[in-house]
């Protein structure tokens, strides 16, 4: 069984201003080759599962999705290894089938990948339960197959922040291994933010990734994953350790370790040291690269985690920041409704309808609109 060795506290990070093939070649397989090492791992005749982040049918100019480039360089390193096989495979949100992912594969670039690379593409959409990983909050996942019948899987994702979980990157990017819409219903299961980033980390201990690359050449800042507009850092990411990683990445873009539901989770579980002074970072001077990131409208701030319990509910409610479907952009296409966890949304006359009072906050319909006809708006009183 794959396992995430907890202990390495080693983030490796290098310089890079563009996706020229060579320069991310090099780094991508100075990256491998380190965390293979740590993992005491020989790639020889193995399957490799790369995971990228293949949130929507996006071209790779957008930002949203992992850069085809990266995909690619991992796996002709990879093979240069000895790799047996290498699959490329991600669980997009929304429906999962074989036409949906047909149509995602060619859009974001990863199509012209395994084409240059010899990868493949991956089309099971079965699922399987893994369990005896450790969770806390969770104990038992259904996962995509390759997710558990992989040797070793490479996790490769886009810095981005995000409307629920403040920022998307590692350990965020695990949850593409949940099979399609069981998606909404862990969003149905764990509404609160604490819980969520509580069961992420689980599942990323369950899908265990052994290698992982951030992409934060550039970012994505704002209203992501989706929505939000793209911000240079000029940095490659990579650890063996997905905590350490997203602590590293955290503070990068302006995050403290107690705002990023995920981080604060690892720390609190030790994982993670709670301040980077304490994780080896080699190459790259990452505070010369530190830029602050704006954050996605969907964030309540600290406000909310200080109201005093005895308001409870009802403030706390009318306080956080909610969706609004943006009539003039809406085409009344059902995806919002499709993804909704609660089912709150209707189409009526060819446009989305909220219930507030159904609606968890958790912004799939944002994430997922493939016309940014939902935004998030913050409460009044928190826009100070």
């Amino acid at each position: 069984m794959k396992k995430i060795n907890t202990d390495l506290r080693t983030v490796y990070a290098f310089e890079c201003n563009n996706y020229e093939e060579k320069k991310v070649y090099d780094i991508c397989g100075k990256i491998i080759s380190e965390t293979l090492r740590e993992n005491n791992i020989d790639i020889k005749g193995k399957r490799v599962l790369i995971k990228p982040n293949l949130l929507a049918k996006r071209t790779p100019e957008k930002g949203i999705t992992t850069h085809p480039v990266f995909v690619e360089s991992a796996a002709l390193y990879l093979y240069s290894l000895g790799a047996e096989r290498v699959i490329i495979a991600d669980s997009p949100g929304g429906t999962y089938n074989k036409a949906v992912l047909s149509g995602i594969y060619k859009i974001t670039g990863m199509e012209e990948a395994t084409e240059k690379s010899g990868a493949e593409l991956n089309f099971d959409t079965g699922s399987v339960e893994i369990s005896g990983f450790g969770g806390v909050k969770v104990k038992t996942f259904e996962v995509t197959n390759i997710t558990k019948e992989s040797d070793l899987t490479i996790n490769i994702c886009r810095l981005k922040t995000h409307a629920l979980c403040e920022m998307s990157a590692a350990v965020k990017n695990m949850f593409g291994s949940i099979p399609g819409l069981m998606k909404a219903e862990m969003h149905a299961r764990f509404p609160k933010r604490d819980d969520f980033a509580a069961m992420l980390t689980d599942l990323c201990l369950a899908a265990a990734p052994q290698i992982n690359i951030v992409d934060a050449v550039y970012g994505m800042e704002g209203n992501g994953p989706a929505g939000g507009t793209l911000k240079k850092v000029g940095l490659i990411l990579g650890s063996s350790n997905p905590f350490v990683l997203d602590t590293v990445c955290a503070e990068l873009i302006g995050y403290g370790p107690s705002e990023v539901g995920t981080v604060h989770e690892a720390v609190e579980r030790g994982f993670s040291p709670e301040k980077t002074e304490n994780i080896n970072i080699c190459g790259a001077d990452i505070k010369k690269y530190s830029v602050k990131f704006k954050r996605p409208d969907g964030t309540a701030g600290g406000l909310l985690k200080q109201l005093p319990t005895i308001f409870g509910g009802r403030l706390q409610k009318w306080l956080e920041p909610k969706p609004y479907i943006n009539k003039e952009k809406c085409v009344g296409c059902g995806r919002c409704a499709a993804c909704c966890p609660q089912k709150t949304i209707k189409i009526i006359s060819g446009k989305a309808l909220i219930d507030y009072e159904k609606c968890i906050k958790c912004y799939c319909c944002q994430e997922l609109c493939p016309k940014h006809a939902v935004d998030v708006k913050r409460n009044f009183f928190l826009k100070f």
